[in-house]
C-alpha cells in the first residue's frame, strides 16, 4: 500500500516538474521574442530600383534613428526622365535599325541629393506582418541633358529609296524628317555637349516593410515627386510643349539593413 502511494506521489511530482519546466521555457521564449522586438538600431542603409511614370532609376539611402519610430534620412536618386509626349518609332524598311523617338532633341537624366524623414505609423505586431509608415524628402534637382544623335540615311536624288550611306548627325527638326532617320546613334554620342539645369524637388511616399527580421529591410515605397526648374523649361522635344515642372509617381523596391556601430 505504501509502495503504491509513493509511486502516485512521485508521478504527481514528476508531472508538476514537467509543467513548471514548460512554463519556464515558454516564459524564456517570450522574453527572447520581446527582447528582439525591442531592439532599437541606430542606423540603416538601403537602396533599390525605382520605376516612375516618366522613366526609371536607382536610389541609395542612409538613415539615422531619432526615436524607435522616426529616422532622419539622406538619399541620392538617379533617374531618367522622358517627356510625356514621347512615342517610340522604327525605320520601317529594316529589322536591324535601333528605335528612336521622333522629335526628341535631348535625353534627360536627373540626380537628386535629398534630406528627409522616415516615420513608422503602424509597426509589425508579428514577424510575418507589415510595418506601414511614410517618408518625405526635400532637396535640389540637377537635370543633365545631352543632345540626341541619329543615324541618317543618305540616298541618290534620282533613286530616293536606294541607300548610299548611313551617317551619324545631331538631330535637327528642320532638316531630318522621319523618312531619312534610320535609328538612334550610340549611347555615348553627345556626352561632351551635356548641359546642367539646376532645380529643386519634393517627395512624399507611403512605405511598406515586410522583412521578418528586425535587422533587415525589405519593402516597397509608393509615392510622388515634384521637380521644378526655376531657370525655365527643360527642352526635350521639338514638336511639343516642354516643361518646367515634372510631377511623377513612383514605386521603389528596397533592400537593406539596420545596425549599431
Amino acid at each position: 500500500m505504501r509502495v503504491k502511494v509513493n509511486i502516485k506521489i512521485r508521478a504527481i511530482l514528476l508531472s508538476i516538474g514537467v509543467i513548471c519546466s514548460a512554463q519556464l521555457f515558454g516564459q524564456e521564449q517570450k522574453a527572447t521574442i520581446f527582447d528582439e522586438a525591442s531592439i532599437v538600431y541606430k542606423e540603416m542603409i538601403y537602396g533599390g530600383a525605382t520605376l516612375h511614370s516618366l522613366g526609371y532609376g536607382v536610389h541609395f539611402t542612409y538613415g539615422k534613428n531619432i526615436t524607435a519610430f522616426k529616422s532622419r534620412i539622406y538619399t541620392i536618386d538617379l533617374v531618367t526622365m522622358k517627356h510625356p509626349k514621347e512615342v517610340r518609332s522604327y525605320y520601317p524598311l529594316s529589322d536591324d535599325s535601333r528605335s528612336y523617338v521622333y522629335g526628341k532633341l535631348n535625353y534627360m537624366l536627373v540626380i537628386r541629393p535629398t534630406i528627409g524623414a522616415r516615420n513608422v505609423k503602424f509597426d509589425k505586431i508579428r514577424p510575418s506582418g507589415v510595418a506601414v509608415g511614410y517618408t518625405w524628402r526635400l532637396g535640389p534637382s540637377f537635370a543633365f541633358t545631352r543632345p540626341v544623335y541619329l543615324e541618317i540615311i543618305r540616298s541618290d536624288a534620282t533613286a530616293p529609296y536606294q541607300t548610299i550611306a548611313v551617317e551619324i548627325e545631331k538631330y535637327d527638326p528642320l532638316v531630318h524628317d522621319a523618312n531619312v532617320i534610320y535609328g538612334r546613334a550610340g549611347i555615348l554620342r553627345g556626352v561632351n555637349e551635356t548641359k546642367v539645369h539646376p532645380g529643386v524637388h519634393a517627395a512624399f511616399a507611403l512605405n511598406f516593410e515586410y522583412d521578418p527580421r528586425r535587422d533587415a529591410i525589405k519593402g516597397l515605397e509608393v509615392g510622388a515627386t515634384v521637380d521644378f526648374y526655376p531657370m525655365g523649361d527643360v527642352e526635350i522635344m521639338a514638336f511639343a510643349e516642354n516643361l518646367q515642372t515634372y510631377l511623377t509617381f513612383y514605386v521603389t523596391f528596397q533592400l537593406g539593413a539596420r545596425f549599431n556601430k
